[in-house]
């Protein structure tokens, strides 16, 4: 949060202002008062837990493409969900993730940086990691932007000083801990924003950097196990692998560029430019298309582009443009696919495309620059100010079941987690646990 000193001519209010960015260029200001708007540990009647497997085991869901798991019950999809829980939250934009019981996310408290661990029931902390560290930026605010990943009983966090750990997820415990950055790495000006991503036996993190964009670490020593060639300035994407041909490949970028890597050497099959107005940043993540080919999406005037990938006959792959759009412009939140339809905001806009070619077949409200999960036959927003909404996956028209106040209006860019019929969603000051399964 910003504070700004009063004119002169505003003498006469007491306190002062707080401002922030919700992702437009456009700044929220509000008067500061007393702690106020400090939330407070509330909990409500709660029934036995249900199962969550298989869970949210990392950023943007099981398979990292935003599309939620079975839930196991019948969600009430027309009507606000029940609060189990709710309680405080230090700074940060790292999403939540669920595994059984438990609910882990990353935080600010003072100088220190926290991998926490939640209880599912109550909210109540089970244990934290800390690292001393404090990013904060004139746009973005204060805290961690990444989110951690589980695997096989192992938590990997990534935070802002670059140090990358594991930790034994029942217990917290340190198992190790390693330095992502080397010296002379210049920091993106938001922070190191990327969620480390395991694949096989390896922990893949992709800071960007001229000695290096991505780097693979062995999962259960930290030991060094690639460093690419691939290189540049890095931006807030995270790296994911699309299967393309038949055949894994890291899909990740630096500062005006697009490659696809070797998971398993860091070695470069492909790469091409990618330019986005105003920064070169990419935040919004790949998305596979049916039919060897991805979608690419940014704000700031860009657009989105459908590739499709053939075999090369002197390069691993040949990778064409399909079809491109304006009517796409995914500045934060990632898009969805269903049924070859993808979902996604056009800067804050609702958006539905046919994803063979890029044809507009509707476009929705206004939802804020927030996050789309896909959960079946619905979409579930959660827009910027904390504003939790159910829209149809269905390309024919736009139809919206729900919306409704979720979260305080403090904002929000965190991605929540849905498994077994429980929302779990924060924001800089609060995270909640909701029940979506219908009263029986």
């Amino acid at each position: 949060m910003i504070r700004l000193a009063l004119p002169a001519g505003l003498a006469l209010l007491t306190g002062c202002f707080s401002m922030e960015w919700r992702g437009s260029m456009i700044p929220h200001f509000e008067v500061d008062g007393d702690d106020a708007r400090e939330p407070k540990p509330v909990a409500l009647n709660r029934g036995a837990l249900r199962p969550t497997e298989p869970g949210w085991p990392q950023f943007r869901g099981p398979a990292r493409d935003g599309v939620t798991p079975a839930q196991g019950v019948e969600p009430d999809w027309s009507s606000a969900p029940r609060a189990r829980w709710r309680v405080p939250v230090g700074e940060g934009h790292s999403s939540v993730i669920l595994s059984g019981q438990s609910v882990f996310t990353m935080e600010q408290d003072g100088e220190e940086e926290l991998v926490t661990a939640r209880s599912l029931d109550d909210g109540e902390i089970l244990w934290k990691h800390g690292v001393r560290t404090r990013w904060g930026d004139f746009m973005s605010g204060v805290g961690p932007r990444s989110t951690p990943t589980l695997h096989a009983g192992r938590l990997y966090a990534l935070f802002t000083d670059g140090s990358l750990v594991c930790l034994e997820v029942d217990s917290g415990k340190l198992l190790w801990k390693t330095k992502i950055i080397q010296e002379g790495y210049e920091f993106p000006e938001w922070g190191l924003s990327c969620s480390p991503l395991v694949w096989k036996d390896l922990v893949i993190v992709t800071p960007g950097g001229e000695k290096g964009a991505a780097r693979a670490y062995h999962s259960d020593s930290g030991k060094p196990a690639w460093v690419s060639d691939f290189h540049g300035e890095g931006v807030y994407l995270s790296p994911c692998i699309l299967n393309l041909l038949g055949r894994d490949q890291l899909v990740t970028a630096v500062s005006g560029r697009i490659a696809f890597l070797k998971p398993l050497s860091g070695k470069t099959d492909w790469e091409a430019p990618w330019k986005i107005f105003l920064n070169n940043a990419q935040i919004s993540q790949p998305l596979a298309l049916p039919g060897n080919a991805l979608l690419l999406s940014a704000g700031y005037g860009k657009g989105s582009e459908g590739l499709t990938v053939s075999a090369g006959k002197e390069e691993p792959y040949l990778v064409k443009t399909a079809w491109r759009s304006k009517n796409l412009k995914s500045k934060f939140s990632s898009p969805v696919l269903k049924d070859g339809f993808v979902y996604g905001f056009n800067e804050n806009s609702l958006t539905c495309l046919d994803a063979s070619d890029g044809e507009l077949k509707w476009r929705g409200r206004k939802y804020g620059y927030g996050r789309v999960l896909l959960a079946g036959d619905k979409l579930v927003i959660l827009g910027n100010t904390g504003i939790l909404s159910v829209v149809e996956a269905n390309p024919e028209k736009f139809m919206e079941t729900y919306s409704g106040q979720l979260l305080s209006d403090d904002r929000c860019w965190n991605g929540p987690a849905l498994a077994g019929g429980y929302l779990v969603a924060r924001n800089g000051l609060e995270i909640a646990c909701f029940d979506w399964a219908k009263k029986q």
